[in-house]
């Protein structure tokens, strides 16, 4: 059996493998007693029908540059969610777009590793919900933020990414 040391090659594997294990405990009498993870390897975007009824579905139809997810209908409270790992070669982005009856949202980024890589590390979830007055994103599941506004093509309104 042949096995060929390298320490350059060694010395790598164990810098990666540290890396990816680095957390930072807070303590458990602090409000933020969990796991600080600095970095992620995989993610999993969430999309959930956050709509009061099922009289109109969300219908939804997202991709990235190399994955084609295909076009999904959802209904009230159902989630249609994806897995991956970022690549460190290319960017990781996903693009989404969302129809509520003539209403839509077209573009809406649900990944981008430039902003999600900071806002969802820490337990690897990215999560989007369509409702009536917009799409909103979570890192938490809790705290909800409204990112996107539909558009209505009877109105001549375009849909706006909110700057918040």
């Amino acid at each position: 059996m042949y096995i060929c040391y390298n320490p350059l090659t060694t010395a790598l594997l164990c810098m990666v493998l540290l890396a990816s294990s680095i957390s930072a405990v807070t303590p458990a009498s602090s409000p933020e007693s969990e796991d600080r993870v600095y970095f992620r390897w995989k993610y999993k975007v969430h999309i959930i029908n956050g709509m009061p009824d099922n009289v109109t579905r969300v219908i939804i139809a997202c991709h990235s540059n190399d994955d084609d997810l295909g076009v999904h209908t959802l209904f009230q409270g159902e989630e249609f969610k994806f897995e991956f790992i970022i690549s460190f070669i290319k960017k990781t982005h996903f693009i989404c777009t969302f129809w509520w009856g003539v209403l839509y949202a077209n573009d809406v980024s649900v990944f981008d590793d430039v902003v999600e890589i900071g806002t969802c590390r820490q337990k690897g979830n990215c999560f989007w919900k369509a409702a009536p007055d917009g799409i909103y994103f979570s890192s938490n599941y809790q705290y909800w933020d409204r990112k996107y506004e539909w558009t209505d093509p009877n109105k001549n309104q375009t849909r706006t990414e909110l700057k918040i």
